[in-house]
């Protein structure tokens, strides 16, 4: 016999259990790194489109393209990206149809596109569209489009370019410039608003025989850099009547910061700006600082310009420039000391401090990969995303044998390690090793604890890869920053 008391109690419980979806919702979905078949387009497409933010979708080999455009399906979110990672030697998007307006649209937010080739073979009009807003583009190479090689508008901003490069761009004749931002007035999707794509930093890339200019960014773009970066025309003589410049510019707050351009046989100029009054009456073009830049066998001209706010610091160099300083009806720019020059910084992707003055962070937003991982919310990424406010962790009751790797994507040298243990400072021994294969390690150097912040110094390594290994620690290996330096 069933006792009142308890009847009562078992009826609770029973309401309790179906009552709890009510509160709790629907069952958690957690991301998750999803390795894509060698070459296996379908698959790829199928992982786009049902991506969860801090995905990895990982790719490799080559992917014969024949049925279009390949492009984002989700966003992902602050602090989790969903991240399109080339594994290995990386992977190449062959195209082999036409793909139309862009082999590779970045259509949402919040996106890492890592080692990574994208051959449009003239299928496509642009190599990379990129129309959303946070993210990080590093090892991506693009060629052989019919225009540009690289385009970001429509209001794109925070963005962070590095070690990428666009390569015989504009097989159709002309409009093949390298790296493009915003639209000319008269092609603006955001009109009859302004295109106001800005915030953005190319950091060490490369323009490679371009068929206009090596970079051009628009009427109402704002706030873009050019670190250490070349535009190499390699003696071609590139197409004028759409530009023919290592870098036009008609934006506002445009620094070009230790930037080479070379080998133009045309009659273009190394750096070409042009203040424009656009169609919705604003005049735009103001605010260019040229630090540290280089011009090498130009027949043209190092610089014209129509503005009247331009800075051009004294560690500027020329070799074989026939056309001068400045070309013929050129404004001059104001003489500065590179001592007093001051590098744009904002908060959010590509606002750090990228040139002379403080060193660059080789492993920031590179590849990560770990022995173990916590969850997706602690993953390898998180020790290289420039915020100590996220870190790696190792799987629940690891300690010692963990490790974390970075690849640079290509061969570094570097001096200088800071690890950052601010959460949890639990390694008591660990190893610096690098690696060409990421697979066989040569130890560097070797230490005890680490705890907030520790500094490592040793002879210059030259590398692909870096990795932290612990050797042992109290609990688990947590690593809120690992950044590496030349020096």
């Amino acid at each position: 016999m069933i006792r009142k008391g308890s009847f009562a109690l078992a009826f609770m419980l029973l309401l309790c259990f179906i009552a709890m979806p009510l509160f709790y919702g629907a069952p958690a979905v957690y991301a998750a790194t999803k390795t894509v078949p060698a070459g296996d387009l379908e698959t790829l497409r199928n992982y786009l489109a049902g991506a969860q933010p801090g995905d990895i979708i990982e790719v490799s080999g080559t992917f014969t393209v024949s049925d279009g455009t390949i492009a984002t399906g989700v966003s992902g979110t602050a602090g989790n990206y969903i991240t399109i990672r080339g594994t290995g030697s990386g992977a190449t998007f062959n195209f082999t149809a036409s793909a139309g307006n862009a082999a590779f649209h970045v259509k949402h937010n919040y996106y890492k596109l890592e080692n990574l080739t994208i051959n449009s073979n003239s299928q496509s009009n642009k190599g990379l569209l990129i129309e959303a807003s946070h993210g990080n583009v590093t090892n991506v190479t693009v060629k052989n489009t019919l225009a540009e090689g690289f385009k970001i508008r429509k209001n794109s901003q925070y963005w962070l370019i590095s070690d990428s490069t666009a390569q015989n761009t504009g097989q159709s004749g002309k409009f093949g410039e390298g790296f493009y931002v915003g639209d000319a007035d008269q092609n603006w999707t955001t009109a009859p608003n302004p295109d106001q794509s800005g915030y953005i930093t190319f950091l060490r890339c490369s323009a490679i025989q371009t068929k206009n200019d090596g970079f051009d960014f628009k009427e109402g773009t704002h706030h873009i850099k050019v670190v250490s970066s070349t535009i190499d025309f390699q003696n071609t003589v590139p197409e004028s009547t759409v530009g023919n410049n290592g870098l036009f510019m008609r934006a506002n707050n445009v620094q070009v910061i230790n930037t080479a351009v070379k080998n133009n046989a045309g009659t273009g100029q190394a750096f070409r700006t042009s203040k424009i009054t656009a169609s919705d009456g604003i005049s735009y073009g103001s605010n260019l600082e040229l630090k540290g830049v280089s011009a090498v066998n130009l027949a043209g001209a190092m610089i014209y310009t129509n503005y009247t706010s331009n800075k051009l610091f004294t560690d500027y160099t020329m070799t074989g420039v026939s056309g001068g300083l400045y070309a013929s009806g050129s404004n001059t720019a104001t003489s500065s000391s590179p001592s007093s020059f001051t590098e744009m910084t904002w908060s959010g992707e590509g606002g750090a401090v990228y040139g002379t003055g403080t060193a660059v962070n080789l492993a920031l937003n590179k590849s990560a990969a770990a022995s173990t991982e916590w969850s997706a919310t602690y993953a390898a990424a998180k020790a290289v995303d420039g915020s100590t406010g996220t870190r790696w962790a190792s799987a629940s009751g690891t300690s010692s044998g963990q490790w974390l790797r970075i690849d640079f994507g290509s061969n570094q040298t570097y001096g200088k390690v800071l690890i950052k243990e601010t959460s949890f400072a639990n390694i008591t021994s660990f190893k610096l090793q690098s690696s060409s294969d990421g697979t066989n390690f040569t130890d560097i150097t070797s230490g005890t604890t680490i705890g907030a912040s520790k500094t490592i110094t040793f002879s210059p390594v030259t590398s692909r890869y870096i990795r932290l290994y612990v050797n042992s620690a109290s609990d688990e290996a947590n690593v809120d920053e690992f950044e590496v330096y030349s020096s």
